[in-house]
């Protein structure tokens, strides 16, 4: 039916050109084709999509640390070792038989108690003679040492007042400078000479003495009775270098003897380390075998430094350092292996970061900090160095979580994830 009212067979409206487009399947056609190509779109976004996260590359498995503020100590470390402050050598007196030494290492002595006996050996008018002779020429020394102090002396005054006149006529304007000075000069050396000549005379009035006691050791009937070696402090037998029954020399080392009280530790140091130690600064020994870390202090940095050679065959220069105990050395003893740190800087509170977080980038210090999954190179200033973690003075801030060790396969926009059980 028309619009108008007319009614036209159904093959009036099928038969007409055009209408075939119009009809209820072309309309239907042109949906299926359109859901097709959708479809079609989808379905290629999806494989695009599977092949890019299938090709994409993984996040690497890294291992991270938070950068944090806290204590930190600067140290120089090395191995040392225990020994007994004051060591005492005990040595034959006399030429002559020794008895065997009935103590052992480690037994305690006395002050004064008899550590062993020594038959002296008869002596000859001829080795008398040549004591006497000894003994004759190093009185002539101490003759001739004290008027070498006499010369000094005098010369010394003379300076002193030859540099007091200089000094007033430097103070007129009528000396010049350079006589002043001359004259301070010679009174220094003099007086140096005369201190080294004062040392001279010592020393030969004691070499006088040895001769003396040499002398009357071995004259009349003393020269067959025993002579005791005693020990001149109360400590422990730290060796015996002799103890079986023989024939010694005088002079002969038979005993070494320690003072219990007084354990200290001794390092030897590369020189590079000790120019860096300072008499009073802590340490700690630690790895001594003990439950904790013992408590030390500096109290000498020897002035001359050794060559030492290394495991490897290198020459390398140290320098002794010795250090007292602050706590209680428990069962220590003497020459007992110990691990020495010093403390050189310390502080309470700086910004911190792991030392395997850092690297070398270029001429500059980095690390890789982590953020929303991603790691970034970031340039980074440091400051002291500790033994397991670095000062930062720019680049990071606190609570920041940085990569620890990183591989080859971490780089600057690299994706990361925190591996498994870290």
């Amino acid at each position: 039916m028309a619009g108008n009212g007319k009614l036209y067979p159904e093959s009036h409206f099928r038969d007409r050109p055009g209408n075939a487009n119009r009809g209820g399947s072309g309309h239907g056609e042109t949906i299926m084709k359109k859901r097709t190509r959708i479809i079609s779109v989808l379905m290629a976004l999806f494989i695009v999509a599977g092949v890019w996260l299938a090709f994409r590359p993984k996040p690497v498995a890294v291992e991270t640390a938070v950068v944090t503020s806290g204590p930190l100590q600067e140290t120089v470390d090395e191995e040392g070792k225990t020994r007994m402050h004051d060591h005492f050598v005990l040595a034959a007196t006399v030429a002559g038989k020794l008895r065997r030494v009935e103590l052992h290492a480690g037994d305690p002595v006395r002050a004064g108690q008899i550590v062993t006996w020594i038959d002296p050996a008869p002596i000859e008018p001829r080795q008398t003679a040549v004591l006497q002779a000894r003994l004759d020429a190093a009185r002539a020394s101490q003759r001739e040492a004290d008027a070498l102090v006499g010369r000094a002396k005098a010369e010394n005054d003379q300076a002193k007042i030859d540099l007091e006149r200089t000094r007033k006529l430097f103070e007129q304007s009528i000396s010049s400078k350079e006589a002043f000075d001359r004259a301070t000069s010679l009174a220094a050396s003099t007086a140096e000479q005369l201190q080294a000549s004062r040392s001279r005379a010592q020393s030969a009035a004691h070499q006088v003495e040895e001769a003396l006691a040499a002398l009357a050791t071995h004259s009349g009937n003393r020269a067959t009775q025993p002579v005791a070696i005693t020990s001149p402090v109360s400590g422990r037998i730290l060796k015996l270098i002799e103890q079986s029954e023989r024939v010694v020399a005088q002079g002969t080392p038979l005993v070494e003897i320690g003072y219990n009280p007084r354990l200290e530790v001794v390092a030897d140091f590369l020189t590079r380390d000790a120019v860096k130690v300072n008499p009073g600064m802590e340490a700690i020994i630690d790895d001594w075998g003990g439950d904790r870390p013992l408590r030390a202090r500096v109290r000498m940095v020897e002035p001359g430094a050794f060559t030492k050679i290394s495991a490897l065959g290198v020459e390398e220069q140290r320098a002794n350092i010795v250090l007292d105990f602050l706590d209680g050395y428990a069962n220590l003893a003497d020459a007992y292996r110990v691990e020495v740190r010093i403390i050189t800087w310390q502080s309470e509170n700086v910004l911190k970061v792991p030392s395997s977080a850092v690297f070398r980038s270029g001429e500059e210090w980095a690390a890789f900090v982590v953020a929303g999954g991603v790691a970034r190179r970031t340039a980074v200033k440091l400051g002291h160095r500790g033994a397991f973690e670095i000062e930062v003075l720019q680049g990071l801030k606190a609570g920041d979580s940085v990569i620890v060790h990183p591989s080859s396969d971490v780089s600057d926009g690299v994706r990361v994830r925190l591996a498994a059980g870290k």
